[in-house]
């Protein structure tokens, strides 16, 4: 009886629900002329809100234009909710926003009705009005979307980039992790396949000599935006590197993606936000001494974390993550792995700290097989983890979790609920 109602009981691709923006909004109206009343119909998309002013201009009308009342429809063989382009006289001139003329995602039609409540028709839009006699397009629509429209996706998706090493692990890991963000964001109004964003990955190989980054400074900056160049080249308008000690070039990777006309997300504001909003102001940081170490410049977390209170390695601990870093790219997440893990978290940890910081996209894996008892009594924060779920915010246009009204229920709750962490 209304398009938010149609649109939520549409079916399309095994799915119920369609976008309100691919629901034909469809307007049946009237106005004065020397012979008497003349009629017209006006289309947009079911978010827009029509401009009446701009439709009497779009069909020359000297007066005011309004909605044809019950009686007059009915004598045109339609009423209210089955107004459709497709049950009219070619008398009745017929008007479509110029938005309808080009898709919006996926598959990129619209539906109405097909004459009735309960059934309905497809199409694309642009193939029909060329073929529909008289009709023609016009700007008819207020500039500003409708309010409180129901969240199917993103109106006019963006392209993400994902800038990662060679093998691309990580970028696969972020990959995915974005995309169950993603589908828990939406929630029943995710529409599967179509929902999820248009993703590019570069990897680059170069990113490897990142382990001697103080000695291959210039070759390492230089293979990063080269990397940023090719991914906006793609179509990327979202830039995001899933990578800890890389992102010591953050400034130069977000400086050139503006410059492309893109924007950078970073993993460490993402995770030190993340950690305030949870009012945590104690952890233990794992990763390579070029993270962690916050008296060298070459950590990024130096100023993301300052006014935390935060625990780095002794020089046997680095030693050890320098080594696992290489068994997981070399090997996966084997028993060695997994040996080394336990040992970090027995022996670098405080027995006092209880959050746990890893700093280094080669934990994911062993954290997601990790078994409880592996974890020493502590809380594992996952960055990776934190860092998808801004992407997935940031993809979707939605507010952080702290600007809905999170941040008290997190200062109240353990940190485990507040972060959706494993213990």
């Amino acid at each position: 009886m209304s398009c938010p109602d149609a649109a939520q009981k549409r079916n399309r691709l095994g799915h119920t629900g369609i976008p309100l923006w691919d629901e034909l909004k469809s307007y049946l109206g009237e106005y004065d002329c020397v012979a008497g009343s003349r009629h017209f119909m006006a289309h947009c998309r079911g978010d827009r809100e029509l401009d009446l002013e701009k439709v009497r201009e779009a069909i020359a009308a000297s007066g005011e234009v309004r909605r044809v009342r019950a009686e007059t429809a009915a004598d045109l063989g339609t009423a209210y909710g089955v107004v459709n382009p497709f049950t009219t006289d070619d008398g009745v001139v017929q008007i479509f926003d110029y938005e309808l003329h080009h898709p919006l995602g996926v598959p990129g039609t619209v539906m109405t009705n097909a004459g009735d409540h309960t059934w309905g028709v497809e199409f694309d839009p642009a193939e029909l009005v060329v073929k529909l006699p008289g009709a023609r397009w016009a700007d008819i629509v207020q500039p500003q979307n409708a309010a409180d429209r129901p969240r199917w996706g993103v109106r006019e998706p963006e392209t993400i980039g994902i800038l990662t090493g060679n093998p691309c692990d990580s970028g696969l890991e972020l990959c995915g992790a974005v995309n169950a963000h993603l589908r828990r964001l939406m929630g029943r109004n995710s529409l599967g396949d179509v929902s999820m964003p248009r993703i590019v990955l570069v990897s680059t190989p170069q990113i490897g000599i990142s382990m001697e980054m103080d000695r291959r400074e210039g070759p390492l900056r230089n293979a990063l935006l080269s990397g940023v160049d090719e991914l906006c080249g793609m179509g990327a308008k979202i830039i995001v590197h899933p990578a800890h000690t890389t992102h010591y070039f953050a400034h130069d990777i977000a400086e050139r993606a503006q410059q492309k006309q893109a924007r950078f997300i970073s993993m460490a504001d993402a995770t030190a936000q993340r950690l305030r909003d949870a009012a945590i102001s104690e952890i233990t940081l794992l990763g390579t001494r070029y993270v962690t170490d916050l008296r060298d410049k070459w950590s990024v977390y130096r100023e993301a974390f300052e006014g935390l209170t935060v625990h780095s390695p002794s020089r046997a601990g680095w030693s050890k993550i320098h080594d696992l870093g290489y068994e997981i790219q070399q090997n996966g997440p084997t028993a060695a792995a997994f040996n080394w893990m336990r040992d970090l978290l027995r022996d670098e940890v405080p027995a006092n700290c209880k959050h746990v910081v890893l700093a280094m996209t080669e934990f994911s894996p062993i954290l997601r097989k990790l078994k409880p008892r592996g974890h020493q009594g502590k809380i594992l924060i996952d960055p990776l983890d934190i860092y998808a779920e801004a992407i997935a915010r940031d993809y979707l246009g939605v507010p952080s979790a702290a600007s809905i009204g999170d941040t008290a229920t997190a200062q109240s709750q353990d940190s485990l609920e507040a972060l959706n962490l494993t213990r």
